[in-house]
């Protein structure tokens, strides 16, 4: 018997091996967050995932995750950015800024009810978790939808972000102190920005967004690259209208996205209503533009409508990885939650066509929706509301995180490939060559006086456990020569070391103070949890199965052991 248990070890041993990263669905289950209302990840320079979740209460936790095990390492804190009764602030996305904290963005529901007036929002964390700062924008309705860390001509650190109408400019050095740059409503009551991002290339400012186009009678997508002058004027370098260009497409919807390739090409999406047919579906709409920076050579070189099964396209977030060459879409058939989906496609070869496949099947199914379009498959409504894309580029297999929540529980997933995917399934698309055109625009913009925030820092301590989904072992091993990988973190060379005796018994060594331990199971369970100190044995209560005891100071320093106890 004892033999069987060994093989049954090692056979265990060799699955943990196994990279995770194709795909992987994961909860994170907090201790002191009640009910998930947003979830967002950001993935920073200093080699760890960071989780922020916001509740039904008023709290933000925020969690640091090891990228290659993509478990908790213990460093985590719960913030009340509950300032008045009854308020709720979702996460739309998040970014690092150049001093190493947290910028994350969103919005403030004055109310529980979803058709309550909301406020703009951000919020500001150092990166060791020591402050939090909550700023409401309580004098201007929206959300902030899209957000960046870039400079002034005069090189000062500026988060800009987007409201509806408005860019908002942030003094990083003054959080306090923030300016708006508005789109002339007057003259064009129908022009709003979706996005924005900083392009370190050309040391420039891209943001896109709708405009009305009176060439054609309805809206298009420009886009506008800029400097910023002393955080309150826009100087504008190119602004351009993309014309579809096709009869049987009506006008832009919802939003406009963009991501930088390389110093010469820019891909632009937007939502578009299809309306030939008996059936009227929206597209995903994708575009390359080359010399995107110069509206003197500005050109359209690939174009594509992908043509899904639904009436209605939102899109969320867009991400290049440029490591693998895939451009990611996430994307939803509902405003507000159900039925999400990723898209990958190779950016500089539109019409290689795409990969499409719904988030999540057989996770929280709701309902059933009939296709009536051939050929004839079934949309599954799972209740998730992903929120945004972010590259861990501190794993190997580089796999794509979609964050989000969903059926009362916070979510992480990781993709590698979704045309690969067992956790999602493949959807049906039609691909339709466009041939845009780009004309030239002019935006009017003033600017208004700053607003008004209320900050607050209240942290609390929070331990956050987490659990499998759904995990592909056999991820990215093709990367690898055929091998499979999997390792966790860990700072074994620099001293520190986990001991185990008598199959039961562990002892660290060479760890700081207090030592916290936590063991989990293969599937992320934490099942053990305690303090310890250097030399001290302490008894594993399990038996018979391959575990990860993960241990750590206050210092920092930590180490995560895979054990098998027989």
């Amino acid at each position: 018997m004892k033999k069987l248990y060994i093989i049954i070890a090692l056979v265990l041993w060799g699955c943990a091996q196994m990279a995770s990263a194709q795909n992987m669905y994961r909860n994170y289950v907090s201790t002191t967050v009640r009910i998930p209302t947003s979830a967002v990840s950001v993935v920073h320079s200093n080699g760890y995932v960071y989780f922020f979740q916001t509740d039904d209460n008023g709290h933000l936790s925020a969690t640091e995750i090891d990228p290659l095990s993509m478990l908790p390492t213990g460093n985590s804190k719960r913030f009340d950015i509950n300032q008045t009764p009854g308020c709720i602030v979702y996460l739309n996305g998040g970014f690092e800024d150049a001093s190493g904290a947290f910028v994350l963005f969103g919005y403030r529901l004055q109310t529980p009810n979803i058709y309550s007036p909301q406020n703009p929002a951000y919020i500001k964390i150092t990166s060791n978790f020591s402050s939090c700062d909550v700023n409401y924008y309580i004098n201007d309705p929206g959300e902030f939808t899209a957000g960046c860390d870039g400079f002034d001509q005069v090189f000062g650190e500026v988060y800009m972000m987007v409201n509806g109408r408005e860019l908002v400019a942030v003094e990083a050095a003054f959080p306090n102190t923030s300016h708006c740059l508005e789109l002339d409503v007057v003259t064009n009551p129908n022009d709003y920005y979706t996005d924005i991002s900083w392009d370190a290339i050309h040391k420039k400012f891209i943001a896109t967004g709708s405009a009305w186009n009176t060439q054609v009678g309805y809206e298009c997508p420009f886009v506008d690259v800029f400097d910023l002058i002393n955080y309150t004027t826009i100087h504008s370098i190119a602004e351009y209208f993309v014309d579809n260009n096709a009869n049987y497409v009506t006008a832009n919807e919802f939003k406009s996205m963009h991501v930088q390739l390389d110093n010469n090409n820019l891909i632009l999406y937007h939502d578009l209503r299809h309306t030939v047919g008996p059936f009227a579906y929206d597209l995903i709409w994708l575009s390359r533009i080359n010399n995107f920076w110069d509206i003197n050579t500005a050109t359209v070189v690939e174009s594509m409508f992908y043509d899904l099964p639904n009436h209605k396209i939102y899109g969320r977030d867009l991400l290049y990885d440029k490591i693998n060459n895939r451009l990611n879409f996430l994307g939803s058939f509902d405003f507000n939650t159900s039925l999400q989906f990723l898209a990958q496609a190779n950016p500089y070869s539109l019409y290689t066509s795409i990969d499409i496949g719904q988030l999540g099947i057989g996770f929280y199914v709701t309902n059933i929706v009939s296709n009536p379009q051939p050929p004839y498959i079934n949309l599954y409504a799972n209740d998730f509301k992903m929120s945004n894309l972010a590259l861990n580029i501190h794993n190997p297999c580089y796999p794509v995180l979609v964050a989000g929540v969903g059926n009362k529980t916070s979510i992480l997933t990781e993709t590698y490939d979704i045309a690969l995917s067992k956790c999602d399934v493949p959807m049906w698309h039609e691909d339709i060559p466009a041939d845009p055109k780009v004309k030239t625009y002019s935006l009017n913009i003033t600017h208004s006086l700053p607003f008004v925030f209320q900050p607050t820092v209240i942290p609390n301590p929070d331990i956050i456990n987490s659990y499998y989904m759904c995990d592909e072992y056999e991820a990215c091993s093709h990367q690898f020569g055929g091998k499979s990988y999997r390792k966790t973190m860990t700072k074994e060379e620099n001293g520190l070391e986990i001991t185990i005796e008598s199959n039961h018994l562990f002892i660290c060594d060479g760890f700081e103070g207090e030592i916290q331990y936590f063991l989990y199971d293969m599937t992320g369970k934490l099942l053990q949890h305690g303090v310890t100190q250097n030399g001290e044995r302490n008894s594993l209560r399990m038996s018979n199965g391959l575990f990860l005891l993960k241990a750590y100071d206050a210092s920092g320093n930590q180490i995560v052991k895979k054990v098998i106890l027989l």
